[in-house]
């Protein structure tokens, strides 16, 4: 018997606070956008939505309150603001392609969209941000550097590469440093990037390739791996046992809605 694949997540942390929005996908063409807050643990779940979420064009505020994605169904693509964890769109733009699309917030807390050229300046208090604010990328890497510039306003140094080939790397107080290169190699089902991380002090090398995401946390490391959360203490030594946050596995589709009024796809 096949055994059912975990679901993915993709974590995007706020800039400046400690929410951070888990996209958890599986399975295909269904994803739940959750609102985790890293210090006490808990999560908050949105909504579900029946397409597929693009993690590299899409963002959440410094403050984690609203949220910005880029969404495909079918031959139907679109750019949605909402409030964070919800998928009710409070400005909605819709796409015949996969070309540009989606966008991100400055470190101001401004909503940029990607490749496009708006004529509001606010949406739900938000002030939208100039054009040339972040870089343009059609898929978050190519003709611009739009997720490299999202991953540096989180402290993650760019080592090099462009592109794809982009490498990342944060520092660790415990002399370690966590670094970040992305793979076409289809490591995990449904993926059309996948993050590969190592852990290096001097010479020595701990493969994470396991991990779907990562970012240091206290005295140690907030990871996803098997459709859960989890933290894992480091220290000079290593990596200690890691500990369960929360478990995503059992959810199931269901009908929610948002609390404010806006469009539903």
């Amino acid at each position: 018997m096949r055994q059912t694949p975990p679901p993915r997540l993709h974590v995007i942390p706020a800039t400046k606070c400690h929410k951070a929005l888990v996209l958890r996908r599986g399975p295909t063409m269904q994803v739940a956008s959750c609102l985790w807050d890293r210090e006490s643990g808990t999560v908050e779940l949105g909504q579900w939505l029946k397409a597929r979420i693009y993690e590299h064009r899409s963002d959440l505020s410094p403050d984690g309150r609203h949220m910005i994605i880029y969404a495909r169904r079918g031959g139907k693509s679109w750019t949605a603001v909402s409030r964070a964890p919800w998928l009710k769109a409070l400005a909605y733009y819709p796409k015949n392609d996969t070309w540009f699309g989606g966008g991100a917030f400055t470190d101001k807390g401004d909503v940029f969209f990607n490749g496009m050229s708006m004529s509001e300046q606010f949406i739900d208090g938000l002030a939208v941000a100039a054009p040339d604010a972040l870089p343009s990328a059609t898929d978050g890497f190519h003709m611009g550097a739009l997720f490299p510039s999202m991953m540096a306003a989180r402290g993650w140094r760019i080592d090099g590469g462009i592109g794809e080939d982009t490498r990342f790397s944060k520092l660790l107080p415990c002399g370690w440093t966590l670094h970040l290169r992305l793979e076409r190699g289809y490591r995990f089902a449904g993926t059309i990037f996948d993050h590969v991380f190592t852990l290096e002090r001097a010479k020595q090398v701990i493969d994470c390739g396991e991990w779907e995401w990562a970012e240091p946390w206290d005295k140690g490391i907030q990871f996803a791996h098997a459709g859960a959360l989890w933290f894992v203490p480091v220290s000079k030594a290593g990596l200690g046992e890691p500990r369960m946050i929360h478990d995503f596995t059992d959810m199931v589709f269901e009908n929610r809605e948002a609390p404010y009024e806006g469009i539903q796809e």
